[in-house]
């Protein structure tokens, strides 16, 4: 919104107003909240789950094993993966054993086709982030049913 709106807005008694100079499309992908029409169909961030994290310092040994756990900076931006199993290498730091690079999606992404997509691919979680690469958390496929499933 132009800061000329963003004045007419206080001027008519709003109390909380933002100049969002990025635009719709990057606040979507942040999830942050909607309203109006077009809000009903699920998004990735409807049914997002909290992430096991540790820093690209923390020893392997730190690393709870079980499921993959997001490697992240202090900035919660994504890093990388450290899968089940890899905890072995004794010493060794997150960094070292992650898998970089992970593949991510956005928060305004469409549930039903991300889940399909996730099974066709045998995809059993996804990282949600926002555009600049902060963690909002995982979808799961094998939690979440797709209405053609």
């Amino acid at each position: 919104m132009s800061p000329r709106a963003a004045w007419r807005l206080e001027a008519l008694g709003f109390a909380e107003v933002y100049d969002y100079v990025l635009g719709k499309a990057d606040w979507l992908a942040a999830g942050l909240p909607t309203e109006g029409s077009g809000t009903d169909e699920p998004r990735a961030i409807d049914v997002v789950e909290k992430a096991l994290t540790c820093t690209v310092e923390t020893p392997v040994s730190h690393i709870p094993d079980g499921d993959p756990v997001v490697v992240v900076t202090d900035g919660d931006i994504v890093q990388g993966t450290v899968g089940p199993g890899i905890r072995r290498a004794g010493a060794a730091t997150a960094e070292s054993v992650m898998d970089p690079g992970p593949v991510t999606v956005r928060a305004d992404e469409s549930l039903e086709p991300l889940v399909r997509r996730m099974r066709e691919k045998h995809v059993s979680h996804i990282l949600v982030t926002t555009a600049g690469g902060r963690l909002l958390g995982v979808v799961r496929s094998v939690t979440h049913s797709s209405p053609d499933a």
